[in-house]
């Protein structure tokens, strides 16, 4: 936090020094500029200057210099260099690379003379002395004789006598008038050169490298000879190969040379011991390659860096090894021996980072973030091997290459933005603008390779899915205008650090390091992840409507209050009934709906429809509408807010669809069972119609037990429980990809104990076929009933006719009151026969016989699925009703029994609810 204020204070001193007149007048400018300018600054993806590579580019100038005579201007950028080391900082890189950039030919136009130009001036150096002042001072303008030439002829005694006087005088000025030794003078080369005794001439040098000039000779049997070499110059070789020089014992493979053998040694010893040094040093081989290469890739570029520390870590080792070769300060054995083994001390680091490069090359196209996994492999080989440098030297790289990788990430569950063009990242956006509700599901995606895995690090997988939640989260509380509370979430939950030291902490080298790792970065997620969705779901709750959504959702699809949704059923079903033209306009629908479920819900959000596609047919010509075919067709629909749409999927609304639809088709076969009753009145001429009465009755009693049976499970056994259950997992979900999951699966499972899945198929169809029953025996009854009434009017219009009395003529009305005095007519159909008493006699024959013709298809079917192939014999009523009994007794075994069986081969949770049904059902089997 500490950081974070001292960059911001930085910034604002920033801005307030390049627009200082905003910086007075337009405040909310300059804290729009300031958030910018933290939000660039704390996620770029640049990596610190190479000062290595600044390092080189300096060299390389000096040395430019040199190469083009300009010897005085590559002194005095060698002599800055020096003063410049001292002085240095962790910023000196970042200048210098800048003064680069910005140098402009520097070889041509460098002037040496331009230096003097960068000394500070003197501002009390007060006038300059000049030889006039000291002249006036002295009084050397009026001496005349100062200026007199002088005889240096032989003179005379007189002239001797001058000269001695003039030495001696001359003397005793001396102290005034000479230059002094400490004055400094400029040096010459000879100067500079030593003449102190030395032991070692270069005729010592020429002869201690005179073997590298020496060719083999040929020996016995035409052979050639080996060229003998001592051991220190054997240890020289080999600390100079580790080094990465060329040398004369190896060649630019790190193979050895054969041309040469130790003396005093045989050959066999020699060759192995000089292949196993190769071997020693082939691994560093690559490295040094790598990093003499260019990088553009961030991840790449940060590897790079680190092998370059590692390999001049070692190269200081090394350096350390020749000093005591060189400038020994005791007694010190020349062994080659020991320079391997005490190499290999600090090799077990290298080896391993060169067998990553090496793989890396060896692989076609590997991904940026591959040497990340062999990384994070090697480290925990090495810890497995127990070689706790290299497993500490190996960790540490890993997790500072890691730090690279992690920006995007951090990026992304902060901002919930993509870099653009990074392909390295596991998550795309799509290129087309979709629809708000959309953007959960289909604007981002998850990359993955072209054989389906996911373009992520193996090591980071369990992780993928927070991560992509978190950053969509932010995305959607970006729409809502509530990422600032998000942000500020995040900020008050310190995520924990990720270097080697807090990852992996003293004391726990004994426990796997991908678990160490596993558990810190986790705990670096759920610092991000669980700010960020705790935000989202409340808002989804509180301000989006969700709780209220999930409400609507209960009431209109699973019909939730028995009343409003009675109202609206009955509704429908009567204007089916009574063949209105129009019941199944959509406005008339939408209309019953809205005023069924006002008080419960937001009427407005509501609309219902009947589809007329696929063969529809709104007009009913062949009596009443089939349960199976048209009542799916039915249609509600809840218009839901865009943020409730990304929790309630459309396919869910689908199954919702379906529910309704079963629940529909109950509550028809319950109304046209209640619709109308028959009752007995007692005369002598109803005495033949009491056995039918009695099966009609009977039958009529067992279907409407099934259908509350059915009713009753579904409402108490599957809606009540599922509902509860949803509410706690809701409010218990993780994040919002949680609840999605919980929400479907809690549609699912009402889907399945609703026994609606693909598996009950059939137990399905054979129920709607009890339900098509239903409706039969309602529609034989009323067709039993019109029949009867035609032909007692049939009869008493041929006696009034052959009576020589003609009694008086009864009204159509009065006369269908009187002939079906059995049949029980609702208050509304009692209206209209008030309004048909001026119809015709003649026209009560014709309605007869359209209504007989319309109801005779529906008389002759057995089951559902023999709709369309019904006999064309009419059966009679009694007939009719013992096929009913007969068939409901069929279907009912067969729907208790499949349950029976397939909950015992079922090991879904819907399994025992499949049970308790099959035994509620088995009740009315007993009872036949």
């Amino acid at each position: 936090m500490a950081f974070a204020a001292l960059l911001g204070a930085q910034v604002e001193e920033l801005i307030e020094a390049i627009c200082p007149d905003a910086y007075e007048s337009q405040r909310r400018r300059v804290v729009s500029l300031r958030e910018e300018c933290l939000k660039k600054l704390r996620h770029h993806t640049f990596t610190r200057t190479n000062q290595f590579l600044v390092e080189e580019e300096l060299n390389g100038l000096q040395e430019k210099f040199v190469v083009n005579g300009r010897d005085g201007l590559a002194a005095a950028l060698e002599t800055r260099r020096d003063n410049l080391e001292p002085l240095s900082t962790k910023w000196t890189p970042d200048i210098l690379h800048l003064l680069l950039e910005l140098s402009d030919q520097p070889l041509q136009q460098s002037h040496l003379a331009d230096l003097h130009l960068l000394r500070r001036s003197d501002l009390d150096a007060g006038p300059t002395l000049k030889w006039e002042d000291i002249a006036n001072e002295d009084g050397w303008v009026h001496d005349r004789a100062l200026w007199r030439n002088v005889d240096f002829g032989a003179g005379s005694s007189e002239d001797e006598s001058y000269e001695e006087h003039a030495v001696t005088s001359g003397s005793s000025d001396s102290e005034d008038t000479s230059i002094s030794d400490t004055t400094p003078q400029l040096k010459i080369p000879q100067d500079l050169s030593s003449t102190g005794p030395s032991s070692i001439n270069l005729d010592d040098v020429k002869e201690s490298q005179s073997w590298r000039l020496e060719s083999p000779c040929p020996g016995d049997e035409g052979r050639r000879s080996k060229i003998p070499i001592t051991e220190a110059q054997v240890v020289r070789e080999i600390l100079f190969m580790l080094q990465g020089h060329k040398t004369s014992l190896f060649d630019e493979k790190c193979a050895p040379v054969l041309a040469y053998q130790l003396s005093e040694v045989s050959w066999e010893t020699y060759r192995a011991l000089i292949t196993a040094v190769a071997e020693i040093g082939r691994p560093l081989q690559p490295l040094r390659g790598f990093v003499e290469s260019r990088q553009d890739v961030p991840l790449l570029q940060t590897f790079q860096d680190c092998i370059r520390e590692a390999l001049g870590a070692f190269d200081r080792e090394i350096a350390g090894m020749q000093a005591r070769y060189a400038d020994p300060k005791m007694d010190v054995m020349v062994s080659v021996m020991a320079v391997m083994e005490e190499a290999q001390i600090h090799l077990a680091s290298l080896r391993s980072l060169g067998a990553i490069v090496q793989r890396l090359r060896d692989e076609r196209y590997p991904h940026a973030f591959r040497y990340l996994e062999l990384l994070f492999e090697a480290t925990c080989a090495s810890q497995l091997q127990g070689d706790l440098t290299a497993y500490k030297t190996l960790g540490s790289t890993f997790l500072k290459c890691f730090q690279v990788y992690l920006r995007p990430i951090r990026l992304w569950m902060e901002e919930g933005e993509l870099l653009p063009g990074d392909k390295i990242f596991f998550i795309s956006e799509s290129k087309v603008k979709l629809p708000l509700n959309q953007i959960w599901q289909n604007q981002f995606k998850l990359r993955q390779t072209l054989d389906g895995r996911l373009h992520a690090p193996r090591f980071l997988q369990f992780a993928v899915a927070r991560i992509y939640t978190t950053g969509k989260s932010i995305v959607v509380l970006k729409h809502l205008g509530m990422n600032d509370l998000a942000a500020s979430h995040q900020q008050s939950r310190q995520p924990p650090s990720l270097e080697f030291a807090d990852v992996c902490p003293p004391g726990s080298e004994l426990a796997p390091f991908s678990e160490l790792f596993a558990n810190v970065f986790d705990a670096w997620i759920k610092s991000k992840h669980h700010a960020t969705s705790s935000v989202l779901q409340k808002a989804l709750f509180e301000s989006c409507g969700l709780r209220s959504t999930l409400g609507a959702l209960q009431h209109l699809y699973l019909m939730k209050d028995g009343a409003a949704s009675d109202y609206f059923t009955s509704a429908v079903f009567d204007k089916m009934d009574k063949r209105q033209s129009g019941w199944d306009d959509r406005f008339m629908l939408t209309e019953l709906a809205q005023e069924a479920f006002s008080g419960l819900l937001d009427v407005h959000r509501v609309s219902a429809s009947f589809d007329k596609s696929a063969g529809a047919r709104s007009e009913m010509t062949e009596g009443r509408i089939p349960i199976r075919e048209n009542l799916p067709r039915l249609k509600l629909r809840y218009r839901m807010a865009w943020p409730v749409q990304l929790v309630i999927k459309g396919d869910c609304l689908e199954r919702y669809q379906g529910i309704f639809t079963i629940l529909l088709q109950l509550r028809r076969s319950i109304h046209a069972l209640n619709m109308n009753r028959l009752l007995l009145d007692g005369r002598t001429e109803e005495c033949m119609l009491r056995a039918e009465s009695n099966a009609y009755y009977r039958l009529r009693t067992r279907l409407l037990w099934f259908c509350n049976t059915v009713m009753t499970y579904l409402t108490t056994l599957v809606f009540t429980p599922n509902i509860e259950a949803l509410k706690e997992t809701l409010s218990s979900a993780e994040d919002v990809d949680g609840m999605i999951h919980r929400h479907a699966a809690f549609v699912a499972t009402v889907i399945q104990e609703s026994c609606l899945g693909p598996r009950l198929d059939p137990i399905r169809e054979c129920m709607l076929d009890v339900l098509d029953l239903a409706v039969e025996l309602e529609d034989s009854r009323n067709l039993a009933a019109i029949m009867e009434a035609t032909e007692s009017h049939e009869i008493m219009r041929l006696s009034t006719m052959s009576s020589p009395h003609r009694a008086h003529t009864l009204s159509p009305a009065d006369f269908r009151k009187s002939q079906l005095r059995g049949l029980y007519v609702s208050p509304k159909e009692k209206e209209e026969d008030h309004d048909e008493v001026d119809v015709e006699r003649g026209d009560l024959d014709d309605q007869d016989d359209h209504r007989a013709s319309n109801m005779a298809p529906l008389s002759g079917r057995g089951t559902g699925r023999a709709r369309e192939t019904a006999p064309q014999r009419r059966d009679t009523y009694p007939a009719t009703l013992r096929r009913i009994s007969a068939d409901f007794d069929r279907h009912l075994r067969f729907i208790a029994g499949g349950l029976r069986g397939v909950a015992r081969a079922s090991s879904e949770s819907a399994a025992g609810k499949w049970d308790i049904l099959a035994e509620m059902l088995e009740a009315g089997i007993s009872s036949m």
